[in-house]
Order: structure tokens, then sequence, then C-alpha cells
């Protein structure tokens, strides 16, 4: 997502690691763990802003920042 200037990037990562019955078989125990990430990347003046697209395809986040039409000066020089 786009805030102001910067790209943000959020995820979480939760894993369960594996579960069984306590030796003696009076309880259970389970391994969990999970993990959390923020990113702020600043976008230059020169994107658009509002065509920042992402894709997270086989685990890995395509993110496209395209920039953004400028418009062209023309200056005419004299030559002798």
């Amino acid at each position: 997502m786009v805030e102001g200037d910067a790209l943000v990037i959020r995820g979480e990562h939760k894993k369960e690691a594996g579960e069984g019955q306590v030796e003696g078989g009076d309880g259970w125990w389970k391994e969990r763990s999970v993990s959390s990430y923020d990113m702020r990347l600043a976008l230059p003046d020169e994107c658009d802003k509002s065509q920042v697209r992402a894709e997270l395809k086989n685990g890995v986040l395509l993110v496209s920042v395209p920039k953004r039409e400028t418009e062209r000066k023309v200056i005419d020089v004299q030559v002798q």
C-alpha cells in the first residue's frame, strides 16, 4: 500500500511445527511460531503513486512502480 510518499509492505508468517501427546498420556503439546514485518520504502517524485501494483506469485512479491508521464519541453536553439 502507498502511504504518502512511501511504499509500505507488511506481512506475517505463521508456522505450526508439530504436535503430539505428552509421554504418559496426560496431555498434548503443539508448537507454533509467528513473525511479522513492516517495511517502508521511499517512492521517487517521478513515479505515479496511483498506479503502484503488487502481486504475490509462488512466494515472491512483485511490485510495479510506473513512472509518471511527464510533459517534455521543446527549446528552440538558434544555429548560426
